[in-house]
């Protein structure tokens, strides 16, 4: 097997021998997806190449820029457009040409320590600003209404307006910005593993696993599974209760005036949805999340690719805190619009907080199911075919002859 140079280490066998690889060592066959830490450099420094271009051309043309739009707009939209075109603009041109300079200092590999812990917090930083300021709840609402608008659940008006929302540029420009936050946090890891002497393709190093162990792991990601779940639930259960015509919480006037626009309905689909994201974060814990139960005809029996479970729920959990974040920013707004008269004033405070409530927690839920999503990837990545490491106790020769070269 062919090795690039890079920092070399020994493991112990568990037959007593030691296994000598590199910390970035190359495995002989390998699919494009799996390689990503040698890739994802490359790639984020593309895109932002890319993102320059792009915000060159809104300077210069005047045109196409996303957040050249009105308040109402920037209350659902990303929260960069909630300070300002001049912070949005500020972030638009440190995502292009500085970002450029900072994947090209990963690629450069440098073992300085000062150097490695600047270009991490830069590197989290671009990933942070373009996941959670360059997106917004108008994109997690897309995304929920996704079932309905499958099913037939939205009326002809709104299953047409629906499909013409994915085509709007603010729409694009959120994928767009979606895409390279998760560019950039993949670079970020990658460099992270390879500065600091880990593998490339598990991050594992010659220090004990400690918090990072399956056992560990299985038992923070239960528990952030549980707490994930209260959430969705939660959510299901109101919109349930209002779409069998019962006003919970609500006046009747306030009611019927939902029920004649079709909002019950459309809630409906998405209880619907939040239950099944329900059920599905069960799987970070159970053994059908591991291999595919027997009633999936074909697939029965075969292991889960653990990519199957990471990719989705770490997209679902970056966009359910997005939007939580924006629902809180709207509170004030939403609260300030009240008239405040009497008992009537009261009352639409409380059918705020009925309709609202739920949705509330949509940061917390973000987060749990990022750190389930985590336990769930350490929980099952099992022994590392490129350097070894994670063979148990029990294993008694490795997966690979790490020793051979061709």
């Amino acid at each position: 097997m062919k090795h690039s140079k890079g920092l070399r280490t020994q493991i112990e066998a568990s037959n007593g021998g030691t296994i000598s690889v590199t910390a970035n060592a190359v495995p002989a066959r390998i699919g494009w997806f799996r390689d990503w830490p040698r890739w994802a450099p490359y790639a984020a420094v593309a895109w932002s190449l890319v993102y320059a271009a792009l915000g060159l051309y809104w300077a210069v043309s005047g045109h196409g820029f996303p957040y050249a739009f009105g308040l109402e707009s920037a209350a659902f939209g990303p929260i960069a457009g909630q300070f300002g075109s001049l912070v949005a603009w500020i972030i638009v041109v440190m995502e292009g040409l500085p970002a450029v300079v900072v994947g090209v200092a990963m690629l450069r590999r440098s073992r300085s320590k000062v150097l490695r812990s600047l270009i991490i917090v830069a590197g989290a930083l671009l990933s942070g600003v373009l996941l959670l300021l360059m997106t917004g709840l108008d994109l997690l609402m897309k995304v929920g209404y996704i079932p309905g608008a499958i099913f037939g659940l939205l009326t002809a008006e709104k299953s047409q307006a629906y499909l013409a929302a994915w085509t709007q540029w603010t729409t694009i420009h959120q994928l767009l910005c979606l895409i390279g936050g998760f560019l950039w946090l993949a670079a970020t890891v990658s460099y992270a593993r390879w500065s600091g002497g880990a593998c490339l393709y598990c991050g594992r190093s010659d220090s004990p696993e400690g918090w990072t162990s399956p056992s560990n792991a299985t038992r923070w990601g239960r528990t952030a599974v549980y707490v994930a779940m209260v959430a969705p639930i939660f959510y299901a259960f109101t919109r349930i209760i209002w779409a069998l015509g019962i006003p919970l919480g609500m006046s009747e006037e306030a009611f019927r005036r939902g029920q004649e626009i079709g909002t019950w309905i459309g809630g409906l689909s998405l209880a619907a949805f939040n239950l099944v994201g329900a059920a599905l974060m069960l799987g970070l814990v159970q053994h059908w999340g591991e291999v595919f139960p027997r009633w999936m005809i074909g697939l029965a029996g075969r292991r889960v690719p653990i990519a199957l479970a990471v990719v989705p729920a770490l997209l679902t959990s970056v966009l359910l805190f997005v939007g939580g974040i924006g629902i809180w920013s709207n509170l004030p707004r939403m609260v300030t619009n009240l008239q405040f008269e009497g008992s009537e004033g009261i009352g639409m405070i409380w059918e705020i907080v009925i309709q609202v409530g739920p949705t509330l927690l949509f940061p917390v839920w973000g987060i749990a199911l990022a750190v389930a999503t985590l336990g769930y990837y350490y929980r099952r990545r099992g022994p590392c075919g490129v350097c070894g490491r994670g063979i148990s106790s029990e294993a008694s020769t490795p997966l690979i002859n790490h020793n051979s070269t061709s």
